[in-house]
Formats: C-alpha cells, sequence, structure tokens
C-alpha cells in the first residue's frame, strides 16, 4: 500500500515562469508544512504528501495530455493554470480526479454546454465578471471612454466579453471596438494605433504578463499617454521588468492580500516561504532610489489554500483514492486560508474566490500598491515591498 498523495502541478514552466512560479511555491510550501508535522492522516493511516510538475508549456492540448498523464500517475488532484481545463474535464470527471484552476479567469471555463459546473472543476482565482465589474465601476469614475486590447485565449476573449458588458452597464464607451491580438505577435504596434483612432481616455489590456508587457511597450512606443488599465497579470514582474518606467501609472485590477480584520495572517504567510527556502520573490528590479524590489506573494497562497482544501476533501472522505465522491467533498469541506478568510469551493459555482475581494492597485516607482480613489482599495494597507526590508 502506497504512503504516499500524488498532487500534479499542470504549469508552464518554459512559456511562464511567473505563473508557475506562483502556483508552485504555494502549493510547495502545503506539502512541505504536511509532511514536516509527520504527514496527513487520512483513514487510520498517515501519508506523506508529493508534487509532480507537468510543463504545459502554455498550449491547451498538451495542458490536457498532462492530466492524462497525471490520471495515470496516480494524481489524486492537479493542480493548473487552467489553460486547457475544458479539454481534459471529461476524463478528470471520469477519474475522479480534481483539476483546481489559479490562473485562468474565463467564467464559462467551469460550466459545461448546458452551463452546470464540470463536476472535476474547480477555481480559486479572479474569475473574470468579478474583475470586470469592479474595473468597469472604477474606470467610469474617471473616464467615458476606453479603448480594449485583448490576447486571443479563452481567458483574453472572456474578460474582453466581461468588460463589454461591464464597462456598457457603467455607461462607459468602447471605441473602437475591442481588438483582438494574437498572444504570439511579437509587437502590436499596429493594434495599438487602432485602439488610439478613437482617442480614448484609457485603454484596457487583457491577457498573459508577456502579452501585457508588449501592449505597454507598444503604448509607450507610440507615445500615447492616457492611463492602461489590466486584468491582474498586469502586477506580474515580468511587465515592470520589460518596461520599467513605462508602468507608472497604470492600474491593475487584482485580490487583496489581507482579509478584513486580519493583517497578520499573510505576513506570516510570506515569512513561512522564506523559511522554506520559496521566497522572498526578487522581482529582479529597482526602484528610483536603487533599491531593489520585491514581489508580494499575493496569489501564491491560493495554490497553498488549494493543498487544504484537498487534504480536508481526502479526511473526510476517509480515503486517498480518487472518485465521484471525491469531487462531491470538494465542495463540501471549509478551511481557514493563508490569508485569514475562511476557504472552501460554492457547491454551485465551483469557485472559491469572494467577488468582495477584488480591488484595484496603482503602479508607481516600480511597486503596485492600493489605489486611494476606489472605495474598498483605499482601506488596504500598503505592502512593503522593498526587498531589503524582508526580515
Amino acid at each position: 500500500m502506497s504512503t504516499t498523495v500524488l498532487i500534479g502541478l499542470n504549469v508552464p514552466v518554459t512559456a511562464d515562469p511567473y505563473v508557475a512560479g506562483f502556483i508552485t511555491r504555494g502549493a510547495q510550501l502545503a506539502v512541505d508544512q504536511a509532511n514536516a508535522a509527520g504527514g496527513v492522516k487520512v483513514g487510520g493511516a498517515t501519508y506523506q504528501l508529493k508534487l509532480k510538475t507537468y510543463d504545459d508549456n502554455n498550449d491547451p492540448q498538451q495542458s490536457a495530455a498532462n492530466v492524462d498523464s497525471a490520471i495515470r500517475d496516480g494524481c489524486v488532484a492537479v493542480i493548473d493554470d487552467g489553460i486547457g481545463a475544458s479539454i481534459s474535464a471529461p476524463k478528470s470527471a471520469a477519474a475522479g480526479v480534481a483539476e483546481i484552476i489559479i490562473s485562468n479567469g474565463d467564467l464559462g471555463l467551469l460550466l459545461d454546454q448546458n452551463n452546470v459546473p464540470r463536476p472535476s472543476l474547480f477555481r480559486l482565482g479572479i474569475p473574470n465578471d468579478a474583475a470586470s465589474g469592479l474595473l468597469a465601476t472604477y474606470i467610469a469614475s474617471r473616464t467615458t471612454k476606453v479603448a480594449i486590447l485583448h490576447d486571443d485565449s479563452a481567458d483574453g476573449r472572456d474578460g474582453s466579453n466581461q468588460l463589454v458588458s461591464a464597462l456598457g452597464s457603467a455607461g462607459v464607451t468602447i471605441a473602437p471596438a475591442p481588438i483582438e491580438v494574437p498572444a504570439a505577435s511579437p509587437t502590436i504596434d499596429t493594434q495599438v494605433q487602432q485602439a488610439a483612432i478613437g482617442h480614448p481616455a484609457g485603454i484596457v489590456v487583457w491577457g498573459t504578463d508577456t502579452f501585457v508587457a508588449k501592449a505597454v511597450a507598444a503604448v509607450h512606443s507610440a507615445g500615447i499617454t492616457t492611463t492602461i488599465y489590466t486584468n491582474q497579470a498586469g502586477e506580474s514582474p515580468t511587465v515592470r521588468l520589460l518596461d520599467g518606467a513605462a508602468t507608472d501609472g497604470m492600474r491593475v485590477v487584482s485580490s487583496r492580500m489581507t482579509s478584513e480584520g486580519d493583517a497578520a495572517d499573510f505576513p506570516a504567510f510570506e515569512h513561512q516561504l522564506a523559511q522554506d527556502k520559496l521566497g522572498p520573490t526578487d522581482a529582479g528590479f529597482k526602484d528610483a532610489a536603487g533599491q531593489e524590489i520585491r514581489q508580494p506573494n499575493d496569489i501564491d497562497f491560493f495554490s497553498y489554500d488549494s493543498v487544504h482544501i484537498l487534504v480536508a476533501a481526502l479526511q473526510r472522505r476517509n480515503s486517498v483514492t480518487p472518485g465521484s465522491t471525491l469531487l462531491d467533498e470538494m465542495s463540501v469541506v471549509t478551511v481557514k486560508s493563508a490569508n485569514g478568510d475562511a476557504r472552501g469551493y460554492n457547491s454551485q459555482s465551483h469557485e472559491a474566490f469572494a467577488a468582495a475581494d477584488v480591488y484595484i492597485a496603482g503602479i508607481h516607482d516600480m511597486q503596485f500598491e492600493p489605489v486611494k480613489d476606489e472605495t474598498l482599495s483605499a482601506t488596504l494597507p500598503t505592502e512593503d515591498e522593498i526587498l531589503g526590508n524582508f526580515h
């Protein structure tokens, strides 16, 4: 009898190290802590947790193939970026293996053709409707006309669709119509010029961090000084590393780090990462004063929480084998999040993210922090992002 519980990580190791990094770090910390405490007790036996990484290279077909491999390897669950989940969902459901999505907000990803949640798919990340809803309200308080640039991924297309709906409800005009750009396109100068034709007072960019970085560079090169708004990928160090001072003034929709009334758990989580040699995360650049910048681990705790939810489901089921009942238990259990919140999957939507936790961050001097002109954001603490100040 095996004394190991295997969890797969299906992440873009080579194509997007940033995404692979925050998914891996949080999951690794949860696994290391559980094993250091003696393992996980399930059904009267004690098990060690183990991670196995599969590189999806940001390719949906490869991602789906990786889930097949994870099932054959005996993984009880796969934590991933979600880019191929709509393809792999039938097989993971048949095998009773949970797929936990961290970084793809595509609203339709979790649903089948009848708009019923796919049994094996769960998400702990910002859904695009939650992100676009707050961003649209925020944009409406600052301007009445924007342009939209998005990549050709399912997440990028859905993000644009959600924005169109939310901005329309908020009374903001989109001119010209949203412009789709192949994510693999080396430059997007032509599309940026098209976006500028309507003289928008803002440009919303939705896509991967590398896509956002290319868009910001193109806007800057074109001499366009309008405000740039992005999805959560805009906070990636990749964007600031490639675009430097051009990122100053950007607005990014993100998720709060600390829970309401609890400012201690998230800093403790970041220090636990450091103690496990998984942090602090050096962003790779400096501010104007020459101080090295640290990337807050504000997404890492999603995969950390995901491991804890999975363990709680296994324990409630009294078995470490995959199966349909495990998938059922995933929507029943609740754990304490690394940021102090209660965390569990909604049985109807399979979402574990609260829309009320979305906020707006602004980038200044190579750091991002909550803006002061949005209700929730104005109440949030500013994270110290100077690497040398982390102890």
